[in-house]
């Protein structure tokens, strides 16, 4: 990571000149930068950053992959911190939080007090920044109508035209949770502590899996391209990104309901420019910002004062217990590759 302030011989000259003439405007007005590390969603470093840089004069220098990668780099750098802001899934950041590795939000977040208590979990270690909308993906070409049921997906005129993504990815819990509510009879918000029998319903589906992948953007293309029929399951951050940009895909609204994903926005205990890191967070919360965020990332907003751009609405969406997935989601992964992503 680069230094939070470039020296270069410019600056060094300035700074001789503010020894000698004590005029601080000349270094007060220098770009500091934060190091942000998130998930690799389209429309962030493009759309979103570009805004927040300017309003704040700060530089955003992103590292985007998926959320247990980004805990993992965390852990590395814990004595000496490199990253002031991190955007992990809820679930890794109760392990986060368990570890110390995040600290609580101040009070200096001021639009926290618009958010509700449901989207400040642990009495505000994080904040929710928005919730997409989870439960599966599909080629509006090869499917204009969709799948009424995640059930439908077992079908076999789908065999080998599905992509499963991996369980290490928090999305796959989406897959697993139909599985497991089909198998007992049990709705969606009710049937996560029943992922045993999700298992088990996911290994009938194998034979329309045509790979399990933990490369998104990658799945994404293959989607697009038509190679697979359904992907199970990215969230709406890609798949309505991608489809207002005029990829033929489109966003499952099956009967049994939709996942509301916790993309959760936290400050790194100890990380350079806390100050940057608070604004930032402040800003993303911003009721202008979140407006943003709800037409570039078909994202619901957990500001409640934001107002949603024109011709943007969405579902109820279901909550689970993000604790309960953290604390049973390595048992889930080694039994979903043992038995369902192996061959």
């Amino acid at each position: 990571m680069a230094s939070p302030t470039r020296i270069s011989r410019r600056t060094f000259a300035a700074g001789s000149l503010l020894a000698v003439t004590g005029f601080p405007n000349i270094v007060r007005g220098q770009t500091r930068e934060i190091f942000v590390g998130g998930p690799a969603s389209p429309g962030l470093t493009d759309i979103l950053f570009p805004v927040i840089e300017r309003k704040h004069n700060m530089k955003i220098l992103f590292e985007g992959t998926n959320s247990l990668i980004n805990l993992e780099k965390i852990r590395a750098n814990k004595a000496r911190p490199t990253m002031t802001v991190t955007m992990m899934d809820d679930p890794v950041l109760v392990l986060a939080e368990r570890e110390k590795v995040i600290r609580k939000l101040p009070a200096d977040i001021t639009n926290l007090a618009d958010v509700p208590a449901a989207a400040k979990p642990r009495d505000a270690m994080w904040v929710n920044w928005c919730q997409p909308m989870c439960s599966f993906s599909y080629n509006n070409r090869a499917l204009p109508q969709g799948l009424a049921s995640y059930n439908d997906a077992w079908d076999r005129k789908f065999r080998e035209r599905i992509i499963m993504i991996s369980m290490r990815i928090t999305q796959a819990v989406a897959p697993l949770v139909a599985a497991a509510s089909y198998a007992t009879k049990k709705p969606l918000d009710q049937a996560l502590k029943e992922w045993g029998a999700g298992i088990e319903r996911l290994k009938e589906l194998r034979p329309n899996v045509i790979q399990v992948s933990s490369n998104a953007p990658q799945a994404q293309q293959l989607l697009e391209t038509g190679e697979c029929d359904l992907y199970m399951a990215p969230d709406s951050r890609t798949t309505l990104f991608r489809k207002a940009q005029g990829a033929p895909v489109d966003q499952g609204m099956p009967k049994e309901g939709v996942l509301a994903m916790p993309a959760g926005v936290a400050l790194v205990e100890g990380g350079p420019n806390q100050d940057l890191g608070i604004a930032f967070i402040n800003e993303m919360l911003n009721p202008e910002t979140q407006a943003l965020i709800a037409r570039t990332f078909w994202s619901k907003p957990t500001n409640a004062k934001t107002v949603l751009p024109q011709g943007i609405s969405f579902p109820e969406l279901i909550a689970l217990d993000w604790e309960y997935f953290a604390d049973n989601r390595n048992a889930m992964i080694e039994r979903f590759e043992r038995e369902v992503s192996s061959r």
